[in-house]
């Protein structure tokens, strides 16, 4: 078919299309199995086409990168919570909507924990007296009634990540740096209250979709900032630690100062790539990742001819195995059922 008739076609509205032409759910036609008056099938496409596309005949063999996550059933209803109380039940749906929908209960929930979080810190720096270390215990409701609503098939993938278990290590690491240089005394109490944040902190992806950004956004940002604080601490205010940091430092010097601070900068990076993804990328996951591999795939080239007579060569990939398709197609649910 010659350029002339490319574009006549392409002026055409959809209804002029062959009458077989087979129609989705919203309207527009199939691309794979509607026809032009011409005779002229359109190729497999991802989406319907918005004027006119053509085949140029020429399929190669090219390695491409891609993803081959298999698709898995998620259901959000089936949180930590409903393991205790009952999928659906009264009590569950009330946890959940002081925990999550309402924004008096949120800001409650965030004002305990920044209010922990600010004067446990300040009295870990003696800038306030030793006593008001027990405002950390205001830091706990937080992450428990996070966990309670989190979806257990995405904790289940969280498991499987490695990330979550590096991360983990390094924040065990942390606690630990703090109960020694605290010397094991009253403000120690900080750290223990504020462990459950951090054993939370690497499961934020199965917090609730909608309401996901912005918890992660405040979660992380005030781990950030605790980490800052802390480490403002150990170099500018080391004194309030004794002798412990002295010695530690005197016998391990260099070595122990590289280890520190390797690893308060991963945890850093840690907390900042889940900052930056609930502002840019907050649809997406942060730890939940899909495998990824090369493949040497057909490649189909089309040319499509948009509404202003431009054309545009696209390449899509044109599937050879039928196998690996329906393998790739496949939704694995999380109750089978047993045909008969």
């Amino acid at each position: 078919m010659d350029s002339e008739a490319i574009h006549k076609a392409a002026s055409q509205p959809i209804s002029s299309y062959g009458s077989n032409a087979e129609k989705r759910d919203d309207g527009t036609p199939r691309t794979s199995e509607g026809l032009f008056s011409a005779g002229t099938a359109l190729p497999v496409r991802q989406k319907a086409p918005t004027a006119w596309s053509k085949l140029t005949n020429e399929v190669t063999r090219r390695r491409v990168l891609y993803s081959d996550m298999q698709p898995v059933e998620i259901s959000t209803r089936r949180t930590v919570a409903s393991l205790f109380v009952g999928e659906g039940s009264e009590l569950e749906s009330v946890m959940f909507h002081l925990g999550v929908k309402s924004d008096n209960c949120r800001v409650v929930l965030w004002g305990l924990w920044f209010t922990g979080a600010f004067v446990g810190m300040f009295a870990v720096g003696r800038f306030v007296p030793l006593g008001f270390i027990w405002a950390s215990l205001l830091m706990l409701p937080l992450p428990f009634v996070a966990l309670l609503l989190m979806s257990v098939d995405l904790i289940r993938e969280l498991l499987s990540s490695m990330d979550i278990y590096i991360i983990t290590i390094l924040q065990v690491a942390l606690f630990i740096d703090g109960l020694y240089f605290c010397n094991v005394d009253i403000r120690s109490l900080f750290f223990f209250c504020y462990l459950p944040t951090m054993a939370v902190s690497g499961l934020v992806d199965a917090y609730p979709q909608k309401f996901r950004p912005l918890f992660a956004l405040l979660f992380f940002g005030s781990a950030l900032a605790v980490l800052f604080f802390w480490n403002y601490l150990l170099i500018f205010h080391w004194m309030v630690f004794g002798d412990s940091l002295k010695d530690v430092l005197k016998w391990k010097g260099l070595a122990f100062t590289l280890h520190h601070v390797s690893d308060q900068v991963t945890l850093a990076v840690f907390y900042s790539r889940h900052v930056w993804c609930s502002i840019f990328r907050n649809e997406f996951f942060v730890m939940i990742k899909a495998e990824v591999l090369t493949r040497r795939e057909l490649v189909e080239s089309v040319i499509d001819v948009e509404d202003n007579g431009e054309e545009v060569e696209h390449f899509y990939l044109k599937d050879d195995d039928e196998k690996h398709h329906r393998r790739a197609a496949e939704v694995r649910m999380c109750h089978s059922s047993t045909v008969r």
